[in-house]
């Protein structure tokens, strides 16, 4: 057993910076300025060096040390627990609890319940028919999309995420009513399953035919971040329509900042007219463990609370919606490094990635927002609502809010330039 004497004072942060072999019990002896503090580790996996906790004083503590789960060894690289719980309870105050970084333990409990064969298209799909959240998104950046296309001969949109392609039949539909529609419709879906896009071509091309309007699907089946200009099949005479929904956060897990960096670059490298983009508004990607996770459960809170609204507790379909989120969950909170995914952002932050990545804001306008208000009031609740971001004349996004909780926001952009200036000055979160 490893013993240092450490100095603990209210919110001191205690980092042990070593690889030791176990992990067993961390406690303090209340009763003095400097507290022995005892901490064994298990190996930790690899990239994992650095371990640290965050210890919050009570008076007159009673007890210093409350038993964790047991380690589980089911996994070739030994266990993944790390952290256990702390408990200083005061005769004033409610028992303490220190996690830290990474809580992997919670990743088996969790991955028991998941199944994202079908990249979570199968789970959207079911989101999509009980709740506003997918319509939002959809519907509202849609909205703007018809203006950019408006007298428009050829259009091509560039899907990086298509999934089942919910977003595009109303679009098709918009565009085949009008006096003078398209002569030429072109859809470009990324993604990671052949099958899955494939099917949604299908689909799409079926329901173009049925309206009569020209309509072409062209899959794309790799990784977001190795998708290059020449996948895209992007032609000289189309207006281009860049969408991005729930995409571009996924990049942020490279801290260096190519990655998305990269995605912005391709992005400008298609001359688009409007780029379309929706996230979670959240800030949830941080480095503190404890900080994401508090973050987290105020925001997946809300997620939850609105699915009570809508579906019974022991509805089939939201068992599968919530393992959804529980995929989203996990990643947050078990994962570090590269394989933690799920980084959002809040829309100020968004913006100043865009500007400094060589976009301009676009407005969005009345139009819009009647669009989205209209979507909320399809729905019973009355706890959904609109929030406009920004200040002036236009718009520059819509934000979905359940009671005062921000969940999502869209915005649109152009690029400042043509594709041949080159931009270098994005700055990331770290």
């Amino acid at each position: 057993m490893q013993i240092a004497k450490t100095p603990i004072n209210s919110g001191i942060e205690v980092s042990i910076a070593q690889k030791l072999a176990r992990l067993e019990e961390i406690f303090l002896v209340p009763g003095a300025s400097c507290f022995p503090l005892s901490v064994n580790f298990f190996k930790p996996d690899e990239g994992f060096d650095r371990y640290e906790g965050l210890i919050l004083e009570q008076p007159d503590a009673e007890l210093a040390w409350r038993k964790g789960l047991p380690p589980r060894n089911h996994s070739s690289k030994g266990s993944r627990l790390f952290h256990r719980s702390l408990c200083f309870p005061g005769r004033e105050a409610l028992p303490t609890h220190v996690l830290h970084c990474p809580a992997r333990e919670l990743t088996y409990h969790i991955e028991e319940y998941s199944d994202d064969d079908d990249d979570g298209a199968t789970a959207l799909r079911l989101f999509n028919y009980v709740s506003p959240i997918p319509k939002f998104l959809h519907f509202t950046l849609n909205e703007r999309l018809l203006q950019a296309f408006d007298g428009k001969e050829r259009v091509h949109v560039i899907d990086f995420d298509i999934k089942d392609g919910l977003q595009w039949p109303s679009l098709l539909q918009s565009l085949a009513s009008r006096p003078n529609p398209p002569s030429h419709v072109r859809i470009t879906g990324i993604g990671k399953y052949r099958e899955n896009l494939q099917d949604a071509g299908v689909r799409l091309a079926r329901f173009a035919e049925a309206l009569n309007l020209p309509f072409k699907f062209h899959a794309v089946v790799e990784r977001l971040d190795d998708v290059r200009l020449w996948m895209l099949h992007v032609k000289r005479d189309e207006c281009i329509a860049v969408n991005c929904v729930l995409v571009m956060h996924k990049l942020l897990s490279d801290v260096s900042g190519s990655a998305l960096r990269r995605f912005l670059e391709l992005i400008r490298s298609t001359n688009p007219s409007i780029v379309l983009l929706g996230e979670q508004e959240d800030e949830n990607n941080e480095q503190r463990w404890e900080v994401r996770f508090g973050k987290s459960l105020q925001y997946y809170s809300a997620i939850f609370d609105s699915l009570d609204s809508l579906l019974p507790e022991n509805s089939a379909l939201r068992i599968k919606v919530e393992e959804m989120f529980a995929r989203e969950i996990r990643t947050i909170v078990a994962w570090e490094g590269s394989e933690r995914v799920e980084r959002h952002e809040s829309f100020r932050r968004w913006r100043e990635i865009m500007e400094n990545g060589g976009f301009r804001n676009l407005d969005i306008g009345e139009r819009e927002m009647a669009q989205s208000q209209t979507i909320v009031r399809m729905y019973s609740s009355e706890n959904f609502t609109v929030e406009r971001q920004g200040e002036g004349e236009g718009y520059r996004g819509l934000t979905l809010k359940w009671l005062d909780q921000p969940l999502y926001t869209v915005s649109a952009w152009a690029p400042n330039e043509p594709a041949h200036v080159g931009y270098s000055s994005l700055s990331l979160p770290t």
